[in-house]
């Protein structure tokens, strides 16, 4: 008990006395000397004798289930509150009867009286008792789960973090470099891990494969399919015979391993520079863009995305390149990337910062997309951003 806590239990104590002389007072209509000294002195004796007894008796009965714990809790108040009582008739007498010879006398009433006070002060401190014990009870399973949280979240943060990194190794470190084409990618994940996947490919001395693929869903999830589907991707190239033929493969390949509900959209081309031309075709995706001059022309051709139909037919698609063309790519995470009003970036966007930094080749249209996309949603990315940039010499 701290210091003002022991004050103000003996001002509580002091109430109660005076409670009880008012209570004299209201029966009796006058009350004399003794009739005041008399309750105040019993009040404050017995009071402190079986604060004092309960606090003491806490180790004992605190471990108990009720109904248990109340009966030890009486074994040692009672007795305590009687012999606090004998002293407060000894004292009462001494003080109010110097010579009265019945100095020890206890008489039953005062038992009673004792008795009474003691559980008055008594029941008030064991529910106290049992409320602080399930209160610090409660406190401690919860702060074990905030614990056993922290613990989680870190291990699920190493985990996204070790998964984060092993992604990045799956994206290509070095652009194949082909004389006459100049290649520039990148990668925005909203995320820790995403399913966007962009690769390119070096197929023959004049020539590259560019893929960009966007995996339905997020996290995890989305980050194990995008593995899968590099793995599928780099196997299935170099012996493919076209655009539509990897497609094909790769389509049946997720069919019978990706879940249920989940699908690819997916961008693959070859491009041979000797002979100007991009044989491609487009699983769902979003599609190209090519500026060629101050016109742009949308290649809108292509098929189902992948993963969901495993007889789905996929062709190959032909465009004829000229010197100074400019090919962009990209995920609905640059073309849906929304404004505060909700509005969409958009394909007319994309092409209007290409155009805006055509002076500055691949590289530095790829930058100027990027500044004008996030400028644009004021950096919140809500689905991961990829983009690749051709421009033909």
């Amino acid at each position: 008990m701290g210091y003002f806590d022991f004050w103000r239990f003996q001002l509580t104590l002091l109430a109660i006395g005076l409670a009880v002389v008012g209570i004299f007072w209201l029966f009796q209509g006058h009350l004399a000397f003794q009739d005041i000294v008399g309750p105040l002195i019993f009040t404050i004796i017995v009071g402190n004798c079986t604060y004092f007894s309960a606090l003491a008796a806490v180790p004992v009965y605190a471990g108990r289930s009720f109904p248990w714990d109340v009966f030890l809790l009486l074994a040692i108040l009672i007795p305590a509150s009687i012999v606090g009582g004998y002293l407060a008739s000894i004292v009462t007498r001494f003080v109010l009867q110097r010579g009265d010879e019945n100095l020890l006398r206890f008489s039953s009433p005062d038992i009673l009286k004792c008795i009474f006070l003691s559980l008055v002060i008594a029941i008030p401190i064991y529910l106290s008792r049992k409320s602080r014990a399930r209160l610090e009870m409660r406190n401690r399973e919860l702060e074990g789960q905030v614990t056993l949280g922290r613990i989680e979240l870190k291990t699920q943060e190493a985990e996204l973090q070790a998964a984060s990194e092993i992604q990045t190794q799956l994206l290509p470190r070095e652009i194949p470099r082909v004389k006459g084409l100049e290649v520039a990618c990148a990668w925005q994940p909203a995320h820790s891990v995403g399913g966007d996947y962009f690769d390119v490919l070096a197929l023959a001395s004049a020539q590259i494969g560019i893929c960009l693929a966007d995996v339905s869903g997020k996290g995890m999830t989305a980050a194990l399919l995008m593995a899968n589907l590099q793995a599928l991707v780099r196997t299935f190239a170099p012996g493919a015979e076209g655009p539509g033929a990897l497609c094909r493969k790769v389509n049946q390949a997720l069919c019978g391993s990706v879940l249920p509900g989940k699908f690819v959209t997916l961008f693959y081309g070859v491009i041979n520079i000797e002979t100007r031309t991009l044989r491609f075709e487009n699983a769902g995706h979003c599609p190209p863009i090519v500026l060629r001059g101050d016109s742009t022309t949308l290649l809108t051709e292509g098929g189902t995305v992948l993963g969901i139909f495993p007889h789905a037919l996929y062709e190959e698609r032909s465009f004829p390149l000229q010197s100074g063309d400019c090919l962009l790519l990209t995920t609905d995470g640059v073309t849906e990337a929304a404004n505060e009003g909700d509005e969409d970036f958009g394909a007319e966007r994309v092409a209007a910062s290409a155009l805006a930094a055509r002076s500055l080749g691949a590289n530095g249209i790829r930058t100027r997309i990027l500044e004008d996309v996030s400028r644009f949603c004021n950096g919140k990315f809500h689905d991961d951003a990829s983009l690749i940039v051709v421009t033909v010499d």
